[in-house]
Order: C-alpha cells, then sequence, then structure tokens
C-alpha cells in the first residue's frame, strides 16, 4: 500500500513479487503459467507504479522503502590521509624517509617548507567535502579496488548513495528498459526502479532516472564502470543527449574480485549472494531469458513476464547494499 509520501512500504517486498511461483524450475513453463494467471490484469493494477510525463513522453516509476539496516563506513579524512604518497612526487622512498622525519599524515606536511602547499590543497579537498576531486586524486593515484575508496564512501551521508542495475534488451547498444536506484536513507532502503513499457518510452525512462541519479553523490555498481553506466550514457547519446555521470563510482565487482574471489567459484553475482550473503533467491527469471519475458510482456500487454523481472532486478540492486557492507567489512575492519 503506497503511504501519504507515495512510498510503498515493505518489508520483504510487495505482495506481487511474493505471488511469482507456479513453475519457477522451468522458466518457460513459469511463463506460461503467469500469462494464464494474469490474463485480465495490467501493468498498474498489479504493481505500484504510478505514470510519470516528461519533455520525452511517459514512463513508469515505482519507489518502495525496504525495511533493511544500512551502515556506512563511518570514517573520517585522517583515515585516508595517513598516505603521504597522495601528494604528487611523494613515491614509497620518500614517504618512508618523511614518516622516519616524523610526518606521520598530510595534515602533518602543511608545514613542510617543499611539500605544505600541496599538502594543504590536498587535505581541503577531504575536510571540505570536495568529495569529487577528492575521488580524483584516489582514481589518479590508487587502484580501483582500494580499500582508501570505500573510505572515500564513507565521507559521504548513506542518503548520498545510489545502488544502479540496469536491464536491457541484449549486450551491445540494445534499448534498456529498466533501471534501478537502491538509495540507503534513515529508515531503511528506497529501491526506485524505472520501466520503459514500451521501447518507444526508453528516452523519457532514461531522463527520469538520470535526475535521480544526479541529486545523489555516490554511484555502487557490479561491473557498472566496464557496462551499466556507459551503456546507460551511450543509450542518452543515442537520442542525441550527451551525458556523463561525474559522480564518484565504486566498482563492487573489484573489491569482490580482490578481497573475496578466493572464497568462490566465480564472481557472478549470484554466486556472491549464494556464497558470501546468504541469499538464495526463491523466485527468480535467468538472466539470459530477461529480454524475452520482456517482449512476451510487450507484445501481449500481460504483466505476468513482467513480475519476474522486476523481482529479479529489486533483489540484483538490494544485493549490491548487502555486498558493500560485506566489502567494508573485509577491506577495512581487518577480516582479511
Amino acid at each position: 500500500m503506497l503511504s501519504k509520501t507515495g512510498v510503498s512500504d515493505s518489508g520483504s517486498g510487495s505482495d506481487y513479487f511474493s505471488r511469482i511461483g507456479p513453475g519457477k524450475n522451468d522458466p518457460y513453463r513459469m511463463k506460461e503459467r503467469l500469462l494464464e494467471k494474469y490474463r485480465d490484469s495490467d501493468i498498474l493494477d498489479e504493481t505500484e507504479f504510478s505514470i510519470i510525463e516528461n519533455d520525452y513522453g511517459k514512463t513508469l516509476h515505482r519507489v518502495e522503502r525496504i525495511n533493511k539496516p544500512f551502515k556506512t563506513p563511518g570514517t573520517q579524512p585522517d583515515d585516508i590521509l595517513s598516505d603521504l604518497k597522495l601528494i604528487h612526487g611523494i613515491g614509497k622512498t620518500r614517504e618512508q624517509e618523511l614518516k622516519e622525519e616524523g610526518y606521520a599524515t598530510v595534515p602533518e606536511l602543511i608545514d613542510h617548507d617543499r611539500w605544505g602547499e600541496k599538502a594543504a590543497s590536498i587535505v581541503r579537498l577531504f575536510r571540505e567535502d570536495d568529495i569529487q576531486k577528492a575521488y580524483g586524486i584516489l582514481r589518479k593515484w590508487k587502484n580501483l579496488s582500494d580499500p582508501d575508496l570505500v573510505k572515500l564512501a564513507g565521507l559521504l551521508e548513506k542518503e548520498d548513495f545510489a545502488f544502479v542495475d540496469i536491464e536491457t534488451m541484449g549486450l551491445s547498444n540494445q534499448p534498456i528498459f529498466l533501471l534501478g536506484i537502491a538509495q540507503p536513507v534513515a529508515a531503511g532502503i528506497l529501491v526506485h526502479q524505472y520501466l520503459a513499457g514500451d521501447l518507444n518510452q526508453e528516452m523519457a525512462t532514461l531522463v527520469q532516472f538520470s535526475r535521480k541519479l544526479e541529486e545523489l553523490g555516490l554511484i555502487l555498481t557490479y561491473n557498472g564502470m566496464n557496462f551499466d553506466i556507459p551503456y546507460i550514457e551511450r543509450r542518452l547519446t543515442y537520442y542525441g543527449n550527451r551525458v556523463k555521470f561525474s559522480h564518484p563510482h565504486l566498482d563492487l565487482y573489484l573489491f569482490t574480485k580482490r578481497f573475496l574471489g578466493e572464497e568462490v567459484q566465480n564472481c557472478q553475482l549470484n554466486t556472491i549472494e549464494r556464497s558470501v550473503l546468504g541469499i538464495e533467491r526463491d523466485f527468480d527469471v535467468p538472466s539470459r531469458l530477461v529480454p524475452d519475458f520482456y517482449k512476451t510482456y510487450r507484445e501481449s500487454g500481460n504483466p505476468g513476464p513482467l513480475l519476474p523481472i522486476l523481482a529479479h532486478h529489486r533483489q540484483d540492486v538490494l544485493s549490491l547494499a548487502d555486498l558493500f557492507q560485506k566489502i567494508t567489512e573485509v577491506t577495512l575492519d581487518g577480516s582479511k
């Protein structure tokens, strides 16, 4: 049920997710049963999506509040500024020499005759919350799976986090029909889903998603540096809207591969869910069949085949939030 704020409150998912069950071990049989079960239904009847209009047409938007705790790393700037190598010109040898002279952190170098000016500029970035530029410094000198990037995330409020995932009609510049953002808030996690009811609504859907993303300060994905974010940018460009998302971006796949990869057979998200996070999906549609299920929905108008896609996608963004907290534990709390 929608609250007065237009947000659906849920602990484990809305009723229509829990009804996705028949024939779950055979996806084609499941699709047939879903078509039969929902043959007289409409997507707006079976879900809490609402229609939104913007300059590019209509799209569908749903937001659900999940009663799920979320904690950021809670780091402070000085947790990162102990690395003197953030200053251009200081390498491992020079850092060791400076530390032997008593300069343990970048702030302690502010009065240094040679390094003071550069040190002061670095400190300002981290202490005055210029997170985008601070991220640029870390990207310049650090590996993309360096724990200091997790520490940087801890300098943001959790409401600035955007766990992002998309569903497409293929792997090579095919239309995007579903985009999601999981945003931690004080009372849980808000899951936003932006759905193109038909492919002619793709641009309106992309724009609505982008407007929400621009409100937030940090993008977190799973292989999203190579796939999700460039894919979104290419689709926007296809429609003549050249957008580059300049947010700090943590690709959780890179952290997973580095810090958790030895514990699992592979680093596919569903493997990580089962082996690391202890998540078992009761109802799911294989990723390879997502375009087929969506195509059936488009052609028939029957929402049945779309429902497991929405459930699959919803779990993806929630799993990213869980995975980030696991990565925080492993990289910052001395677990590994």
